[in-house]
């Protein structure tokens, strides 16, 4: 055989044995972290005239409901950020407030989430975005309801709703949970 092939032979087996990779730190995994989102829709509501009216044709000041809360007991420990959405239109010529109350298991109120929500009188769509402060995020996983109280004002010029009154009041709320799932 050829020295010169011999040689060059020796070289890349060299090379070839030689690594040029660092080595790899498997204690990285304790730093990596996932953010993901989850959104959870609450409420859908399109109120008309009849909907505040009694048997009597009685204004009704206010009107509450509970619905059940999605959150799983698991993510304990991974969730970061809470935010309520409530997106409200109001055609009728009076202003509502809305408040939003955590309840036990039990039905005896936990949190109720601030500031109330106003939602004026003839308004187009609008947007309200309230969050959980970092320090109540815990109150969450003692909530097993979510209920929502609705407050109809009292008119400035002393009228009533009338049962033939075509004003809509529409309110559409979700809320989005922000976690980190990382090594803790």
């Amino acid at each position: 055989m050829n020295p010169n092939k011999i040689i060059l032979t020796l070289l890349v087996l060299v090379l070839s044995l030689q690594s040029c990779t660092k080595d790899v730190d498997f204690d990285q995994i304790d730093d990596a972290s996932i953010h993901t989102t989850y959104i959870a829709t609450l409420i859908y509501l399109n109120l008309d005239v009849p909907n505040f009216l009694n048997e009597l044709n009685e204004e009704i000041t206010f009107s509450q409901d509970l619905i059940q809360a999605p959150i799983p007991t698991e993510t304990r420990g991974y969730l970061e950020k809470i935010e309520f959405t409530v997106l409200t239109n109001n055609t009728f010529e009076r202003n509502f407030i809305l408040d939003v109350v955590f309840y036990n298991e039990n039905n005896q109120p936990i949190y109720v989430l601030q500031p109330q929500i106003f939602i004026e009188e003839n308004s187009s769509e609008v947007t309200t975005i309230l969050e959980i402060p970092e320090e109540d995020i815990a109150i969450i996983y003692d909530t097993a309801y979510f209920g929502f109280t609705l407050v109809l004002s009292q008119s400035t010029d002393g009228s009533v709703l009338s049962v033939n009154g075509t004003s809509t009041l529409e309110i559409q709320s979700f809320f989005k949970l922000f976690f980190n799932y990382k090594n803790i």
